[in-house]
């Protein structure tokens, strides 16, 4: 018996430290844009800051976020963005390229592990002004 309390602690710890590097603790983000994409004409670009907060309050300085949108079942475009000169804050720049119902999510990059798809409501984008 004095022999099997060792071995079910080592088992108790390996299968432990196991779990915990399974599930990184954490390891979510929230983002924040300073404007939706309304009232947007195909080919004119929607300028817009994106914030990244760990746990919903402390800035990423280091994420990678990206905006990536799509229109029905066509392929996904890829913007990624830059960093501003307030931390946990990137600027894109976007580009609808077509009038249509377009999709958008923003991928927070918070990496290596952690990072997380947020999705938004489709928006609608209108045909481009061809007026001088």
């Amino acid at each position: 018996m004095k022999r099997l309390v060792p071995l079910v602690a080592a088992v108790a710890a390996l299968l432990s430290a196991g779990s915990a590097q399974a599930v990184p603790s954490g390891c979510w983000a929230t983002v924040g844009l300073s404007s939706l994409p309304t009232g947007l004409e195909a080919g004119r670009p929607w300028l817009v800051t994106v914030r990244v907060l760990q746990h919903g309050r402390t800035p990423l300085a280091d994420a990678k976020p990206e905006i990536r949108i799509r229109k029905a079942a066509g392929r996904v475009t890829v913007f990624r963005g830059r960093p501003t000169a307030a931390v946990g804050s990137y600027g894109f720049r976007v580009v609808f390229p077509a009038a249509g119902r377009w999709t958008f999510t923003v991928y927070d990059g918070f990496v290596p592990n952690c990072a997380a798809e947020h999705t938004f409501k489709p928006v609608m984008v209108a045909p481009a002004d061809l007026a001088p």
